[in-house]
Formats: structure tokens, C-alpha cells, sequence
């Protein structure tokens, strides 16, 4: 027999005559069982003589199954299974070869390479690294194996000298120069490589390994063509060599030779119809052909079977991306980019994903590592323009898609995103002229219509945007993207009867489009019909049970009508169930537990969602959050300087690890995390307010108002460096110039907060009538404005003008019907007015909120004052277990306690209050004043 490595010669009979005589020799050979071990032996050794591999696998087995301690027959199936592709058995047989006696020589070298071609590469060094053979062929060859495992741990200079001391040994071993010739490839010698290429194939052409590897040079040195004949060669050498065979594929695919790779394709199917590589070329043509269901199908069916492989990670991403699936892309495009920082496309269509659904920041940083790369093409350049637009930076937006139209002046979609950007920066004439020439360049995929119709409706021009909208109509009557813009352009008229027919039609067309389904449920609510928003639902789900975003959406909804909490985390375990592994729904899970207040859960999920998910950023900040929530405060810390790790050039993280520092009531380290932040990004106001609130917090105004005055500059439009200033003077007492402040605030932009800040400075001032008539002047032009009629309710209840509290209360309970907290304050509003509603109201509040301690202390109250002895003081101790740490809560029930002659029980719960509470408060003067009467 040949050498392991070597080719060797095949039948040149058809394929049906090949198996009619297989299966003619199996039957003789199985009916001449009868004869001895040895006999079957030597027959083996014939047929392998005549390179009838098959006809020998069977008669080494039944000489084994007769006697298994047949050494030599257990060496010789090795190194058939060796041959064949079959490592696992081949290293099964070499080690019972071993184990009876077979020569060390013989064995040792195949047995190594066995293991290394079943990923045994540190076993390999371990076992081997250090044996020495008698015989110098074997010694050789046993270092050749060695080389391959070093390369396979990238250590080039340790393979080289075992490439270089095999070949000493025996310098005709040409897959040791092979090797050798590989090591010079990877440390940037191409020309040693050549060199030792084309001395193995001048003496043996047909040796497969080094036709690959001359095709490796080539394709280093850009010679492509050179590089497929020879491919082409070592697949002839190894026709039943699957990685030769998809090496040669997918150079093939890479020229586009998309004919070549379809012949090839029908190949590796013969040889390995099943086999991951098979039908990944599979994927990959159904891909490129626009068969997007057959190249998911059969492309996640390789990602299970294989799902190390990271080509075939990346087309999972590229084919669900290209559906619009991107909760399921991103766990196959985030591996790949965590494996292969490097891989770009898969940064750019993680980035897209990311955009698609609105998380530019997101994209932004993904996106990030290859803006330091030099040569950036006309796609990546277009991609990190679309991704500044979205995030309002209109001047960079345009750099990066002047770049991208520059690169590719016939791009229509170039041509469109730029003037997109130009139109954002107020360059109307020049934008204008980009999309109209986009329009005429793009004649069926409306991106420049598309364009064109949200540059009208960003200027308020609707008539001209439904006229833009017509002429995408036409291009794409079929698209339900088509109508749902229509149903936008529509609402923007106000024409609402106009919308939803817009938004039932792009539904019509695809029922699972959950953007017409989003708005239409939004219409609805609107119109107080949550059910029939939720029922829409209800039917795509019922239609698409496994759709993971309706599940969600569906959520979404629940949450925002009020549904039971406990019916909105059926919804998300769905969601779960749906998408196994994925992502978002664990992220939807951990924020609904954080929102009803059960951090452990949340811990949980987000404890094994960063597992799962090591290295997004997304998994590691839900950790963090749970576990600020859980007071875990050290190992948010941890968590959080992870994710800083992951995008050290993104602020977000540190403004984060700030509310965590500042949690651990360590403001120095916090103010520090801010500083950072702001040195990335100068203008971010989300950490310049944290910043803001520690200056205050320790006293110092001067530096206070200079953070105010720096926000001032930097955002001269926006509400909030005026806002800080007022706070500022507030803290000082300088109330008329505070209220200066918040009235400049209040030109660049109204809330309901900033009404009642400048209503409480004038209030201060002694200017109460120019006070009442902000507030009234807010109050008729937002009448549905909960935050200030709040205010004023405090205000009179503090005043004790508790008719005037309780007429505010019951206004808000009318705006915001079934808010357990408003029902909360209009039940104790109530009580103090004497008003025979209070209880009612108690109870409609517990009915929202039955695990609710502030609603079980007032309930509680109510019904002690109203007779129900037993059931408010069950309510009031209920309170105390559920929020043992609220200290009005054990107030409020020793008080009861005193008031019902339980003096003991009074004491005992005054006593363990006392030395919890702080020295000189109220609430301490009042507790240790009623202790002395107990």
C-alpha cells in the first residue's frame, strides 16, 4: 500500500458497475467466513494490493471479529480508516495495535497524525513531542506530524524546526517539505513557499498536499487563475477529498465563477452529500441565486451540525439579515466577530443589523475598528454615513457619503444617502439634485424615492411626499414597506381613516409585517380599542408561532395597556421559547423583571445571558443593571469595566459605571468615570447631568454652574444647561435669578417640570400671581400633563388644602384611569378631607397593585380609622414585610399598634426603628416622642 498522505489511483469503471462488484465480493467474502484470521489477512493484504479498499475493510473485520488480538489486521484497518477520512477509528485501531504488540515504529507517526486530524492537537505535542523512533523514515514523519500541530497553534517557529529536522532525517519525506513550505507561507515568505512547492511536485505531481499548497501561494500573490488549476490538480490527486474539493469551490465562488462551482458542487455531493462544506456551497448558491428560504434552511442546518465553522456563521448572518431577521443574525454574526475580529464583513452586516433596527449608537461602535484601517471602500464608507445620519451628526453623515458616492459615482444608493445628508444640513439646492439624479440611475429599487419622500416629509411637505411616495407605488406595488411609508405620510396629514387602510394593506400583503402592525395597534390605542390591537396580534402570532419579534412586540403592547404583569411574562417566556439562546427575548426577560421589582430573577437570566453571550456588550450591561438592582454594587462595577473593555471608545459604558460608583458611594471614582466619558464625547448630556449632581451634591456651585454654562455653549438650543443653571441658583437661594434661568429653559423647550420648577422659583420670589398664571397658562395648553397637576396636589397637600388636593387627584385619576399610585394619593387625599370615598379608593388602588406596600399602609390606615380593625392592620404588617427597610411604613404601624392598646408590640417595633433612623430627623423626633408615651 501507499503512503498515508500519498494519492492513489481509482477505478476509471462506472459508478453502478463499481457497486454491482462491491456488493458481488462483499457476498463472497461473507461466505467464505469460514476461513481462519490469518487466512482473512492475507486476503486483506491482497485486495489492498489491487487498491480495493473496500473488499479489505471487510475481510480485516471478520478476521477481527474471529481474533481481535490480530495485531497487524487492526494496524492495517487503521490505516484505511486513516486513508479514508475516518480518524476517530483510525485512532481506535492504531492504539489496540499498540496495546498487542504492533511495531512502535510503524504505528506511532499514523497514530499521531490520526489525532491531529481529529482536532487532538495538544494531545498530539503532549504524547508525542518528545518520542524518538529507531527507524528514520518513521522519526521523520512523526516530526512532520509534529510541525503540523505546531502550526495549528501559530507557533510557525517551533514547526519549522520540526519540518527542517524531519527532512535531516530523511530528506525525500515530502510532506514534511510541504510542511515546511507551509511555515514559510505563514511567517511572510512566499517565495521560500513557491520554492518548495515546485521541488515536491516536480518529483510527484500527483501529491495532493502540494498542489494545495502552490495554490495557496498563488492566491497570496494574486494569481487566481494559477491558483484554481492547482486546486484542480489536488483534487484530481484526491478526488474524494472533501476540503480539496471546497477549497477549489470556494475560490470558484470567489471569481465568480458561479457555473464552475455549481459543476463542483455536484461533486462534493457524490462524494459527501451530507458533509457540512457540501451544503454550505449549497447555502451559498441559494443565497447568491435569491433562494433566501432554501439558504436559511439548509445554511442552519450546517450551523448545528458544525457550529465552530465560522464561514458558515457568516452566511447564516448574511441570509437572515437579508430576510430582516435580525434578532436571529446577530447571535451568528456576533460569534464570528468575536472569533474574527478581523472578518469586516461580518462588523458591517452586525453594524447594518443594528442600524436597521435603530441602535446607531450601536452600530456606530461595532462599526468603529475598521474607521482605523486605511482604504475604506465606497460600501463601508456609505454604511458609517448612513449610521452618522441616524444618529443626527449631520456634517460627519455628509463626509463619509461624499466618500461613498466619490468611490462609486454610478451608485444609486451612494448618490441617494448623500443627498439625504445634505438636505439633513440644510444644503437643499445641491440635495435636491443628488436624489433626483439617484432617481434617475435607481429604476426599480426606490432607494432614491424612498429618499426623495423622507426628505419632503423631514420639511413638512406632505402633498409633494405622497406624490414621491405614487412613483415608488408603481416601482413596487408588492412591497409592504411601500404602503406602511404611505400610512406614515397619511398620519403626518392627519388623514387617520387614509393611514390605516395604508397600513391594512401593507399587512395584506405580508401578515407577519409587524412595523404596519406596530402602527396600526398605536392607532388603536388612540382610539381606546387596546383589544383590537392586541387581537391583530394575537393572529400573526397564531400564524407564525415561532416569530420571536411578534412575540415580543406582543409584549410590548401588553405592558403598555396594563395587562397583568404576570400575562406580559407569558408573553416574553414565548418569546424565549421561540428563540432558544437568543438574545433579546433574555434582554426583554431581564427588564421586565427589573420592572416589577425582582431583581434575583433578573439576575438569573442575565447571569446566563452573559454567559451565553460573553462578548456582547448587551448581555454583560443587563448584567450590570441587574446586578445595581440586586445591590450587588462591586460586581456591577466588575461588569461594567468589562463592557468599557469591549468599547473603549463609547462613553455609555462609563456613565454607567458611574451610577454604580456613585451606588457604592464612591463620588470621587464616579466623578472620574465622567471625566473619561467626556473626553470621549465633550457634549454628552446624560454624563455632564450625573457630573452636574455630584458637584452639587458635595456643595460646590462654582463648579456646578461652570458645568451648566459649559452645557449652555456647547447646546445653545437645548432647554437643559439652563435648567442646570436654575438648580444651581436654587440650591444658593437665589430664587429670582434661578427663576431667570428656567424661564430661558422654557423658550427653548417646555415640559411639565420644568413648569413646576419655575412655578415653585416665582412661588419663592413672592411673584405668586406671574407663578399661578405659568401654571395655568401650561395647564389649558396641555391639559393632559399628569407631572404638573401632581405638583400642585403636593403643593395643597402641604398647604393642607386638601379640597383643592383632592379636586387635582381626582382630575388625574381621570386622565390616567386604573394608576394605582394616583388612586393611592386620592385615597389618602380623601381620608384627610374627610371624604366618604377614601376607602373606595384604597381599595381600587390595591386592585391595581396588590403587592404594593405604600398601597397596603394606606389602605391599612384607612380601613383602621374606618372600623376594619382586623383587615387594616393585616394590610399594615403586610406592608412592613414587603418593604421592611421604609421606615414611614413601621412608623405608621406602631402608631396603630399604640392606638389599639398593643403597647408591647408598639414598643418592640419602636425600638428596633430607632437606631435605623437619622439623629435630629422628623421622623425620628416623632418615633422616640411616642415611644416615652408607650
Amino acid at each position: 500500500m501507499s503512503k498515508t498522505r500519498s494519492s492513489r489511483s481509482h477505478s476509471t469503471w462506472p459508478a453502478h458497475a463499481r457497486n454491482a462488484v462491491t456488493v458481488l465480493v462483499s457476498a463472497v467474502l461473507l461466505a467464505g467466513c469460514g476461513d481462519s484470521p490469518e487466512a482473512m489477512l492475507e486476503s486483506a493484504k491482497g485486495y489492498i494490493a489491487k487498491d480495493d479498499l473496500n473488499a479489505a475493510v471487510i475481510q480485516l473485520k471478520n478476521a477481527l471479529q474471529e481474533d481481535g488480538s490480530l495485531a497487524e489486521g487492526r494496524y492495517l484497518l487503521g490505516k484505511i480508516n486513516l486513508e479514508q477520512g475516518d480518524m476517530l477509528g483510525a485512532v481506535k485501531e492504531f492504539e489496540r495495535a499498540l496495546q498487542y504488540g504492533y511495531a512502535n515504529e510503524k504505528v506511532t507517526p499514523l497514530l499521531a497524525r490520526a489525532l491531529l486530524g481529529s482536532a487532538e492537537v495538544d494531545r498530539v505535542l503532549k504524547e508525542f513531542g518528545a518520542t524518538t523512533l529507531n527507524d528514520n523514515k518513521a522519526q521523520a514523519e512523526l516530526l512532520g506530524v509534529l510541525g503540523d500541530a505546531h502550526l495549528a497553534k501559530a507557533d510557525v517557529q517551533k514547526a519549522r524546526k520540526a519540518f527542517e529536522s524531519a527532512l535531516e532525517l530523511n530528506p525525500e519525506d515530502d510532506l514534511a517539505r510541504v510542511g515546511l513550505g507551509r511555515a514559510k507561507l505563514f511567517s511572510g515568505d512566499a517565495a521560500g513557499a513557491l520554492a518548495e512547492a515546485e521541488s515536491v511536485i516536480a518529483r510527484r505531481a500527483d501529491l495532493a498536499e502540494a498542489q494545495v499548497l502552490l495554490a495557496d501561494v498563488m492566491m497570496v500573490q494574486g494569481n487566481q487563475e494559477a491558483a484554481v488549476a492547482a486546486l484542480k490538480a489536488a483534487v484530481k490527486a484526491k478526488p474524494d477529498s472533501v476540503s480539496h474539493n471546497f477549497a477549489l469551490v470556494s475560490l470558484m465562488l470567489r471569481q465568480n465563477d458561479f457555473e464552475g462551482a455549481a459543476i463542483q458542487l455536484e461533486a462534493m455531493k457524490k462524494i459527501a452529500p451530507k458533509h457540512p462544506s457540501t451544503r454550505y456551497v449549497q447555502a451559498f448558491l441559494d443565497f447568491r441565486n435569491g433562494r433566501l428560504p432554501e439558504a436559511r434552511d439548509e445554511i442552519l442546518e450546517v450551523v448545528k451540525n458544525a457550529p465552530e465553522f465560522l464561514p458558515a456563521r457568516l452566511l447564516a448572518g448574511s441570509v437572515l439579515v437579508r430576510m430582516n431577521e435580525h434578532t436571529q443574525a446577530r447571535p451568528h454574526l456576533s460569534m464570528v466577530v468575536a472569533r474574527a475580529p478581523r472578518q469586516t464583513l461580518a462588523r458591517r452586516l452586525l453594524a447594518a443589523s443594528h442600524l436597521a433596527t435603530g441602535e446607531a449608537s450601536r452600530a456606530l461602535e461595532i462599526i468603529q475598528p475598521l474607521l482605523a484601517s486605511p482604504g475604506q471602500d465606497a460600501a463601508l464608507a456609505g454604511l458609517v454615513g448612513q449610521i452618522y445620519l441616524a444618529m443626527g451628526d449631520y456634517e460627519r453623515a455628509e463626509v463619509f457619503l461624499a466618500r461613498s458616492a466619490q468611490g462609486a459615482p454610478d451608485d444609486a444608493r451612494a448618490r441617494t444617502r448623500l443627498g439625504v445628508a445634505r438636505l439633513a444640513g440644510g444644503d437643499v439646492a445641491r440635495a435636491y439634485a443628488d436624489l433626483e439624479a439617484a432617481s434617475a440611475l435607481d429604476e426599480s429599487s426606490g432607494q432614491a424615492d424612498l429618499a426623495l419622500i423622507l426628505a419632503h416629509m423631514r420639511r413638512g411637505e406632505f402633498d409633494r411626499a405622497l406624490d414621491a411616495q405614487k412613483v415608488l407605488e408603481q416601482k413596487q406595488p408588492n412591497s409592504a414597506q411601500t404602503y406602511n411609508l404611505k400610512g406614515g405620510i397619511l398620519l403626518a396629514k392627519r388623514d387617520v381613516a387614509g393611514a390605516r387602510l395604508a397600513f391594512d394593506k401593507a399587512l395584506e400583503l405580508q401578515p407577519g409585517f409587524l412595523a404596519a402592525a406596530i402602527n396600526l395597534g398605536r392607532l388603536d390605542l388612540a382610539e381606546k380599542k387596546p383589544e383590537v390591537a392586541k387581537a391583530r396580534f394575537e393572529r400573526i402570532i397564531k400564524a407564525t408561532p415561532e416569530n420571536v419579534e411578534a412575540w415580543l412586540a406582543y409584549a410590548d403592547l401588553q405592558s403598555a395597556t396594563g395587562s397583568d404583569p404576570k400575562e406580559v411574562l407569558t408573553s416574553l417566556e414565548r418569546a424565549a421559547a421561540a428563540g432558544p439562546g437568543l438574545l433579546p427575548p433574555q434582554l426583554a426577560l431581564i427588564q421586565h423583571f427589573l420592572r416589577v421589582r425582582e431583581p434575583a430573577k433578573a439576575m438569573t437570566i442575565a447571569l446566563q445571558a452573559s454567559t451565553a453571550h460573553a462578548s456582547d456588550p448587551r448581555a454583560i450591561e443587563a448584567l450590570a443593571r441587574a446586578q445595581m438592582a440586586a445591590g450587588e454594587t462591586l460586581q456591577a462595577i466588575a461588569s461594567l469595566n468589562k463592557l468599557s473593555s469591549f468599547a473603549p471608545r463609547s462613553p455609555g459604558p462609563l456613565v454607567l459605571l458611574s451610577d454604580a460608583q456613585r451606588q457604592g458611594k464612591d463620588d470621587s471614582a464616579a466623578e472620574q468615570s465622567l471625566l473619561k466619558a467626556l473626553a470621549l464625547k465633550p457634549d454628552l448630556l446624560e454624563a455632564q447631568q450625573r457630573l452636574f449632581a455630584i458637584q452639587a451634591s458635595r456643595g460646590d456651585r462654582d463648579a456646578a454652574l461652570q458645568t451648566a454654562k459649559t452645557v449652555q455653549k456647547q447646546q445653545p438650543t437645548v432647554a437643559a444647561g439652563y435648567v442646570l443653571e436654575g438648580d444651581v441658583l436654587v440650591s444658593s437661594g437665589r430664587w429670582a435669578e434661578a427663576a431667570a434661568a428656567y424661564r430661558k429653559a422654557m423658550d427653548r423647550g417646555k415640559s411639565g417640570e420644568l413648569v413646576n420648577k419655575l412655578h415653585s422659583a416665582l412661588m419663592r420670589s413672592s411673584r405668586k400671581a406671574e407663578a399661578d398664571k405659568v401654571m395655568s397658562d401650561w395647564l389649558s395648553s396641555e391639559p393632559n400633563d399628569l407631572v404638573a397637576r401632581g405638583y400642585m396636589a403636593e403643593r395643597a397637600l402641604g398647604e393642607k388644602r386638601y379640597g383643592d388636593a383632592l379636586q387635582l387627584f381626582r382630575a388625574m385619576n381621570e386622565l390616567s384611569p386604573g394608576n394605582a399610585l394616583i388612586l393611592n394619593n386620592l385615597a389618602w387625599t380623601a381620608a384627610a378631607a374627610k371624604d366618604g370615598q377614601a376607602l373606595t379608593y384604597a381599595e381600587q388602588a390595591l386592585s391595581a397593585a396588590p403587592d404594593n406596600p405604600v398601597v397596603l399602609d394606606t389602605i391599612g390606615m384607612i380601613q383602621v380609622d374606618a372600623g376594619q380593625i382586623e383587615k387594616g392592620v393585616a394590610n399594615l404588617e403586610r406592608a412592613v414585610s414587603l418593604a421592611p427597610d421604609i421606615a414611614t411604613l413601621r412608623l405608621n404601624l406602631a402608631k396603630t399598634y399604640a392606638r389599639l392598646d398593643r403597647k408591647a408590640d408598639a414598643k418592640k417595633m419602636l425600638q428596633a426603628l430607632l437606631p435605623k433612623l437619622e439623629a435630629g430627623s422628623p421622623i425620628q423626633a416623632e418615633a422616640a416622642e411616642l415611644l416615652k408615651t408607650l
